[in-house]
């Protein structure tokens, strides 16, 4: 929800741009109602995509080559768990980086395993967990903790950030810092890298765990990206507004609903994605609001 640490110029301009163009779509849309806001959203996918392709356009070749990782298999339903290892496979972690399959799944096992025991279950089916899950695991210190086999622990650390911006998303793949983590209908995805086929066409290297262990992914284009995996605070508007909510809103009080997601670390189930990166690349954590003098 927030531009990646040490960001280039590409994306900054970019981003820039896109507040702006967020700021006069929603004033000239003013008053939202639950009747224009779907048309709004519409409106800001298009920009961000468009803002996305003009950033790595600018940008060039990516600075962070995916390759072709071997990836986990998930483990009865842990599609959150899992992805968030085959996330730390592409992110290098030296624990995972392993040829035998057999092996490599017993030690995504004992991870995947750790976190369902170690995070809440409630109004969750079977094993899955949320990216909220993740959030809270891995703010704790407990990925460290994890026995391997034979005393053998994960040798980095690593950190989510709820995200739902396609320029963020975007940059941290470009980047190679960030991969992407998504729970779309109770099921989750890895994002882990882009590919260029010209200067205006881009794909995004998806992996589904359900895949079975080893090398492989499907690709998605910047616009499926943004309009079928990455959470938009407008879509949760309508559940707002209605009889028992409020009727209209102006551009600047939305803006506000917007800046509150985005000082955000704890949305729960209500921002199924977020960026997964090494500690050391982990944009900081929102600090307390300061108090009242």
């Amino acid at each position: 929800m927030r531009g990646v640490e040490t960001s280039s110029p590409a994306f900054e301009a970019q981003r820039a741009w896109f507040g702006r163009y967020l700021r006069a779509v929603l004033e000239e849309a003013a008053p939202i109602t639950e009747h224009n806001v779907a048309a709004a959203e519409h409106i800001l996918i298009e920009a961000e995509v468009d803002a996305a392709r003009k950033a790595l356009r600018r940008a060039g070749a990516p600075a962070f080559a995916p390759g072709a990782p071997r990836f986990a298999q998930q483990v009865g339903t842990t599609c959150m768990s899992t992805s968030l290892c085959n996330a730390m496979i592409s992110l290098g972690e030296p624990a995972l980086q392993l040829d035998d399959d057999g092996a490599l799944e017993r030690r995504v096992h004992r991870i995947t395993s750790d976190v369902v025991e170690r995070t809440s279950a409630m109004g969750k089916p079977g094993e899955y967990r949320s990216v909220d899950d993740l959030f809270k695991y891995l703010e704790a210190g407990r990925l460290r903790e994890v026995d391997l086999g034979d005393g053998l622990r994960v040798e980095r650390d690593y950190r989510v950030r709820l995200t739902c911006s396609l320029l963020d998303v975007v940059e941290a793949l470009w980047t190679g810092r960030g991969r992407l983590l998504i729970q779309r209908r109770a099921h989750a995805h890895l994002a882990f890298g882009l590919e260029r086929e010209d200067d205006d066409t881009w794909w995004v290297l998806m992996r589904d765990p359900m895949h079975g262990t080893g090398r492989g992914f499907s690709r998605a284009s910047l616009a499926t990206l943004r309009l079928d995996y990455l959470w938009s605070p407008l879509k949760k508007l309508p559940r707002l507004m209605g009889p028992h909510g409020f009727p209209s809103l102006g551009a600047e009080a939305l803006l506000g609903h917007l800046e509150r997601y985005d000082g955000m670390e704890n949305l729960g189930v209500e921002c199924p994605s977020a960026l997964v990166y090494r500690i050391d690349d982990a944009p900081p954590l929102h600090g307390p609001p300061p108090e009242d003098a």
